[in-house]
């Protein structure tokens, strides 16, 4: 990924300024044509956006995609591994908007416009795309997510369709392990992708002998001790990539997990 990024940063100023708009685009033409197996022919919008969830590990494992309300309407939403300060971060965000805007275009047609679009990047590295492809639209910068409003599309459903009665607990301990990054990722959040309460949700954890917090901590852990173990990446960088904005927070955290700080962590591989 940090080498796509570099690559990107080091072809655009040879490229025309709607680059990353134009591979978007045709990207998006391919996974609508079949490509991949993201979507499959014959599906609504609303399938097909449960679709794109369900399969989002064909199209990249460096970043994570979601549906969710903000602010009491429905938006697409992304978090991917590189900070705003990686050199290309935020022309491959540029290109994922592109992307996710051509597919709803797709189904809500050629001239749909998202009402608001936030963005991890800053408004001096994006107005320029976004002065483009989104001249009217409401654009946030600097946030702590990517969230596109799916402005006039209604009756989506959480992510989960199926009773969360009826899971395996290992279901949901995968799904931690997938979203445990998020900024946001807490049990009101969890609760919304089932479309139940917190309440259920609590009762659930309780029925199975554990609670939020503890599969948090679990998943949060599993996924650093991955990071610090497999590769070189900064304990900053890591710290970031697990939802962290301050690494000091970080090293307070795994040190309160498993009493040691992510650095002396790490060392314990090569003991």
């Amino acid at each position: 990924m940090k080498d796509f990024a570099l690559f990107l940063s080091r072809i655009t100023p040879l490229c025309e300024d709607d680059m990353p708009l134009i591979v978007g685009q045709n990207t998006a033409q391919q996974i609508i044509d079949g490509k991949w197996g993201l979507i499959e022919s014959g599906l609504d919008f609303k399938q097909t956006i449960q679709s794109l969830m369900h399969n989002e590990h064909r199209l990249s494992r460096q970043n994570t995609y979601w549906i969710e309300k903000v602010s009491g309407t429905w938006s697409l939403c992304h978090r991917g591994l590189l900070k705003p300060t990686f050199p290309g971060s935020n022309i491959n965000e540029w290109f994922r908007v592109s992307l996710l805007l051509h597919i709803c275009r797709h189904w809500l047609g050629d001239t749909w416009m998202p009402a608001s679009l936030s963005l991890v990047s800053g408004e001096n590295q994006s107005k320029t795309y976004a002065d483009i492809l989104l001249p009217e639209t409401e654009v946030r910068y600097e946030q702590a997510y990517f969230s596109l409003e799916l402005t006039d599309v209604e009756n989506l459903e959480p992510m989960a369709s199926r009773a969360l009665k009826s899971r395996n607990i290992s279901e949901i301990l995968l799904l931690a392990e997938s979203y445990c990054h998020i900024p946001h990722f807490t049990s009101d959040w969890v609760a919304s992708l089932f479309g139940i309460t917190p309440k259920t949700l609590y009762r659930y954890f309780k029925d199975h002998n554990t609670s939020f917090l503890e599969i948090k901590k679990s998943a949060v852990l599993k996924r650093s001790k991955q990071l610090l173990f497999e590769t070189d990446e900064s304990v900053s960088n890591i710290a970031y990539r697990m939802g962290y904005e301050n690494v000091s927070n970080y090293n307070r955290a795994i040190k309160a997990m498993c009493g040691l700080t992510p650095a002396q962590l790490r060392k314990t591989k090569s003991d």
